[in-house]
């Protein structure tokens, strides 16, 4: 696939199978555990980015048969599409700008249940529309509806709270403080978490189309009667079938999730390019 991103969909079912296993695949020495004072600390930012990969790593090794054989339609190479995906060491930037804005963004990263909670309503409604309206749950639900469950925006947990990414079981109570979904991350309407897009998506902070109503370049409104409320950020993995809207558009290339460039003279991007591809290459 060399710079072009391979299409949702595989991506969806990845998720679901990675997540679905035994809870227990999720556990990981105190040494691998995030870092206590990543919150505090934007120095800390490689390291959580290097957890967050490496937890994804780790899935893809032990089971890696099982994903091969269930996903070798679309999937040549397991681990070098992942780490295509979500290798973001070179460029930590958007993960900085995150610290600086919300000053807890591990409080605020969705752990494996509430990530399978998302990437399973594809595969219950057999439509990439329909799942982006998620069903009622611990935090968005018909007696408690916060900003942070509205597209493109998340909250944090309590204080005192500690998020256990791992946990494939329990979503936790995720309220309070609510802000914008960071650049570089999505959150989906009924989920109050946010997820790092992939690499070669295009996920800017959103901005208010005042004729349509639309917060662009995604195609989410603002709550009716919110004078306060603005456009966040992505707020769902846009497949082909509505649009593909995550994706970096053909004609340019994004280094990173959070920025994209126009192609240069003599070159070719296609959707989802992370850099331009010379004529001959």
């Amino acid at each position: 696939m060399g710079k072009i991103r391979i299409w949702l969909p595989c991506y969806y079912l990845f998720m679901i199978l990675v997540l679905g296993f035994s809870p227990c695949v999720w556990c990981a020495p105190a040494s691998k555990q995030t870092p206590a004072n990543a919150n505090a600390n934007p120095t800390a930012v490689p390291v959580l980015a290097s957890f967050i990969y490496g937890q994804l790593a780790n899935l893809t090794k032990v089971f890696h048969k099982d994903i091969t054989q269930v996903l070798g339609f679309c999937i040549d190479d397991v681990d070098a599409e992942l780490f295509e995906a979500f290798n973001f060491a070179k460029n930590l930037e958007f993960l900085n700008n995150c610290f600086k804005e919300t000053k807890d963004v591990t409080q605020r990263l969705c752990n494996a249940a509430e990530m399978k909670f998302y990437f399973s309503s594809f595969l219950e409604t057999k439509s990439t529309q329909k799942a982006n309206i998620l069903r009622p749950n611990r935090n968005c639900n018909l007696t408690s509806w916060v900003p942070g469950c509205e597209p493109g925006w998340s909250c944090s947990v309590n204080k005192n709270e500690k998020v256990d990414l791992k946990n494939a079981k329990d979503m936790p109570d995720r309220t309070r403080d609510y802000q914008p979904c960071c650049e570089g991350f999505f959150c989906p309407k009924g989920l109050t978490c946010m997820m790092p897009c992939p690499l070669g998506a295009y996920c800017p902070r959103a901005t208010l189309n005042k004729t349509n109503g639309l917060c662009e370049p995604y195609s989410y409104q603002l709550p009716p009667g919110k004078v306060n409320h603005t456009c966040g950020a992505a707020d769902r993995w846009g497949s082909e079938t509505d649009g593909g809207e995550l994706f970096c558009s053909p004609g340019s290339y994004c280094p990173t999730t959070t920025k994209k460039v126009i192609c240069s003279e003599g070159n070719y991007c296609r959707k989802g390019s992370t850099a331009p591809r010379g004529k001959s290459s």
